[in-house]
C-alpha cells in the first residue's frame, strides 16, 4: 500500500490535501512529529472497513481455537455428544446475530 507521510503541521495547514488522500484516494496519511510517526489519518469508510475486518478475524480466531480444543479433547477421549455441541454453536450464533442487529440499530 502506498504511504503518504506528512508533518504534524500539515494537519492545520493542509487539511484539504490530507482529506483528499484519505477520502478520494482511500489512502492512509501518516503524521510525523520531529521525524517520528505519531498518528495515522484514515477516511471514515476505510476505518469502518478495517474494524469490520478485525472483528471477522477475531471471530475466525475464536472458531479455530474451539476447533483446536475440540480436536485435543477428542484425542484425549473427552468427546461431547454432537447434539450438545450443535446446541452450543446455535446459541453462540444467535448471540452474534443479536449483537449485530443491536450494533446496526445503534450505529
Amino acid at each position: 500500500m502506498k504511504a503518504i507521510i506528512r508533518p504534524m503541521t500539515d494537519l492545520a495547514k493542509k487539511m484539504d490535501e490530507i482529506e483528499h488522500f484519505c477520502i478520494t484516494q482511500s489512502l492512509p496519511v501518516y503524521i510525523t512529529k520531529k521525524g517520528t510517526g505519531r498518528l495515522v489519518v484514515l477516511g471514515h469508510e476505510n476505518y469502518e472497513n478495517l474494524i469490520s475486518e478485525l472483528e471477522k478475524f477475531k471471530e475466525e480466531n475464536e472458531l479455530y481455537k474451539s476447533l483446536i480444543q475440540a480436536a485435543g479433547e477428542s484425542r484425549r477421549g473427552e468427546s461431547q455428544d454432537v447434539n450438545d455441541v450443535l446446541d452450543e454453536l446455535d446459541a453462540e450464533l444467535r448471540e452474534r446475530e443479536d449483537g449485530d442487529r443491536e450494533q446496526q440499530v445503534s450505529g
